[in-house]
C-alpha cells in the first residue's frame, strides 16, 4: 500500500514537472516568435522602399518609367504598410498603391486612351 502511495506521488510529480515545462517552453517560444515576427517584418519594409529607391533611380525608356512608377509607388504603400497603424489606414494605402498601379499600367499599354 505504500509503494501504491510512492508511485503515485512520484508519477503526479513527474507530470507536475513536464507540465510546468511545457508551459516555461511555450511562453520561450512566443517571445521568440514575435521577435521574429518583428525582425521579418523590418527586413520586408527595408526590402520594399530598397525596390522603390531602385527603381526610382532608373533612368531608362519613358514607356518603362511609367511602369516604373506604378511599381514604386506599389512597394513604397507595402513599406508603409509593413510599419503599422490603423488597419483602415493600411487599407486605403494599399488600394491606393493598386489603383496607381493600374492607372499606370492603363497608361502604358493605352498611351492616348484618354484624349479620344
Amino acid at each position: 500500500m505504500l509503494t501504491n502511495r510512492f508511485f503515485m506521488i512520484l508519477i503526479g510529480g513527474a507530470l507536475a514537472a513536464v507540465l510546468v515545462l511545457t508551459v516555461q517552453e511555450a511562453i520561450a517560444a512566443s517571445a521568440v516568435t514575435a521577435n521574429d515576427l518583428e525582425r521579418s517584418r523590418e527586413a520586408d519594409t527595408a526590402r520594399w522602399h530598397a525596390m522603390a529607391e531602385y527603381y526610382k533611380n532608373q533612368a531608362d525608356v519613358q514607356s518603362l518609367e511609367r511602369s516604373r512608377t506604378a511599381d514604386t509607388a506599389r512597394w513604397e504603400a507595402m513599406a508603409e504598410y509593413y510599419q503599422g497603424g490603423e488597419e483602415a489606414q493600411n487599407l486605403e494605402r494599399g488600394r491606393a498603391a493598386d489603383a496607381a498601379r493600374w492607372e499606370a499600367i492603363a497608361d502604358y499599354f493605352f498611351p492616348h486612351a484618354g484624349s479620344k
